[in-house]
């Protein structure tokens, strides 16, 4: 017999052995201690997250002989079900038994009853690819189910089943297991397995596999195959064409210092040694964010991707606004992957396009090397400059004092003037921020309602559930809606950064304009999570003692008029951006 694969030799076998998911488990718990099984159960999620696993011991329990501790793995029903020869559980997968027919034989042994459990129990996997009239055949036996007879359907698309099937079925939805719980669990299946795998390479493995607990378990599997029992990060990287934290730093500081040639080179040797452009890519917006977060807070539990050290690098290469305009030029790129002939194309003219207009001076990632090497290397250096020093000294004194007589008293006046336009342009960068305290938010909060946000969670929703990416709804992404009242919309994020963004006077006009656009005509108010949980305690106390603020008077955007009062034109828009001697306006006849 060939080896078991691990995520079939670790699959689940009892409630407590459930990584992730805890909701479901106490609910299903609950259920068989309090005797109240459904006769039909809706497990919703992505793949991998245990919805068939679940299926499996649900169906298992209820059948166990020892309901106090079901399943109790030792009844002759748990040990039939464990073997999969369990007479009363059977599995279909829909993929496969799509037609009517199928349906129509599974309702006919349905109507008999159990051989050896006291319920028959049926799973259907990827119910969803049913044909409309097995679906229906499904349904009608879901509306009378027989008393002796549990469905348990499991799929990954649950928009594509019937509204009457769904609402007849208790639904769970599978959300994707947290990297840290990923993690663990393969740190303990190889300690089992007597393989050494570093932490650092289980955490590689768990965002590899973005939330699925088998993908996990089957790339820990081909790890070791390549590795032989000794799988390390770098090892990983190499299997699944990954770049190193310090290569996506060095490569960001690159971006920085506008080293064209140097970048260039760089993803020519990404597509050569087969490396994953568009992971890549997502990887460096995990960094560019984690240097967003760190750079406005300043806390390592926050971070994602990166420690202290490393977001400290990013943070000090640019302002938010030119680490947040990186990001949605990356988020751009990935939408663009999806129709590009050639990942590495597009991905060269973003980084192209990321490249600022005046470079930063390229730090060095790692900083324990050159400490312990710098001190030693003064100490041979210092005595040669003591000599040429002394004899530097009188040469510079002598064409000092000419200099000075010399120099008439216009042209001492002229050399400030070529340094003072670097002074101004600091100050240009500076946007006007509008700084939400505690009591402007009780302002707004006084005039929300449930009913209204419930209305622009639906609204929002329409707006940024777009194929087509761009700042506004790059920055919507990022919010989450805490309140709403007829007149604004109160929304947050736990970085400061990305809240300053938002109610940046310029950029928060461009995003108003662009909702009204979408037929949703309300202010945009941006607070920090810390700020709006102060908020809200405050309004609980402050409403026991009817001391809470006046409604704030929300005043809207408007759109700057011309002289006679008009709208100003996009035809005028582009003249003022132009000039008249560029721009030729051609009427179109009716």
């Amino acid at each position: 017999m060939g080896k078991i694969a691990l995520y079939q030799k670790y699959r689940s076998k009892t409630f407590e052995e459930v990584v992730g998911q805890e909701y479901i488990v106490r609910s299903i718990r609950n259920a068989l201690k309090e005797g109240k099984v459904g006769h039909a159960y809706l497990f919703c999620g992505p793949r991998g997250t245990g919805k068939t696993t679940m299926a499996r011991l649900l169906a298992k329990a209820v059948n166990c002989e020892d309901q106090a501790h079901a399943p109790c793995e030792h009844c002759a029903n748990c040990q039939a079900a464990s073997d999969n020869n369990h007479p009363d559980i059977v599995e279909i997968n829909a993929a496969n038994e799509t037609h009517v027919e199928d349906i129509r034989s599974l309702i006919e042994r349905a109507r008999l009853s159990p051989m050896m459990g006291r319920y028959k129990i049926y799973i259907i996997d990827e119910v969803h690819q049913l044909s409309s009239s097995a679906a229906s055949a499904l349904l009608k036996t879901l509306e009378e189910p027989p008393e002796h007879v549990i469905f348990i359907l499991a799929t990954t698309d649950p928009q594509k089943l019937l509204s009457t099937i769904i609402s007849r079925c208790q639904r769970f939805d599978f959300t994707k297991v947290p990297v840290h719980q990923i993690s663990e669990h393969l740190l303990r299946i190889a300690s089992q397995e007597h393989i050494r795998l570093e932490e650092k390479a289980a955490e590689k493995l768990a965002e590899l596999a973005d939330g699925g607990m088998r993908d996990a378990l089957s790339m820990l599997d081909q790890a070791n195959a390549y590795a032989l029992g000794d799988i390390t990060e770098d090892k990983i990287n190499e299997i699944y064409g990954l770049a190193s934290t310090g290569e996506k730093l060095e490569f960001i500081q690159e971006i920085f210092a506008g080293n064209v040639e140097e970048i260039l080179t760089r993803i020519k040797g990404y597509e050569h040694s087969g490396m994953d452009i568009k992971r890549l890519t997502g990887d460096l917006i995990n960094a560019l964010k984690d240097g967003m977060i760190y750079q406005a807070v300043q806390k390592e539990n926050l971070l994602r991707t990166l420690n202290a050290k490393q977001a400290q690098i990013i943070a000090s290469l640019g302002t938010s606004r030119q680490l947040l305009s990186m990001t949605e030029t990356l988020m751009e790129a990935s939408e663009r992957y999806k129709t590009a002939q050639s990942a590495v194309n597009v991905f060269e003219i973003a980084c192209l396009k990321m490249m600022p207009e005046t470079p930063v001076k390229r730090i060095q990632p790692v900083p324990a090397e050159p400490v312990q090497s710098k001190p030693a290397e003064p100490k041979p250096a210092e005595p040669k400059p003591a000599e040429p020093v002394k004899q530097e000294i009188p040469v510079q004194i002598i064409p000092e004092e000419p200099v000075i007589e010399a120099v008439p008293e216009e042209e001492t006046e002229t050399p400030p003037v070529p340094e003072e336009p670097p002074v101004p342009q600091p100050v240009q960068e500076s946007p006007q921020i509008l700084n939400m305290q505690v009591e402007d938010i009780l302002s707004i909060l006084v005039q929300c309602t449930k009913e209204e946000k419930a209305k622009d969670l639906v609204r929002l929703g329409n707006i940024t559930n777009v194929l087509v990416m761009n700042k506004y709804i790059a920055a919507l992404t990022q919010l989450e809606l805490y309140a709403s009242c007829p007149d604004a919309l109160l929304m947050g994020n736990p970085a400061q950064a990305v809240v300053n963004t938002i109610n940046e006077t310029l950029f928060n006009k461009e995003l108003y304009l662009y909702l009204k656009d979408n037929q949703l005509d309300k202010m945009i108010y941006a607070v920090t999570k810390e700020n709006y949980d102060k908020a809200v305690a405050e309004y609980i106390q402050r409403r026991k003692t009817q001391s809470l603020p006046s409604a704030k008077n929300i005043q809207r955007y408007t759109i700057q008029e011309n002289k006679e009062g008009e709208a100003s034109r996009p035809e005028d828009q582009l003249i003022e951006l132009f000039g008249a001697d560029i721009v030729e306006v051609i009427e179109e006849d009716e």
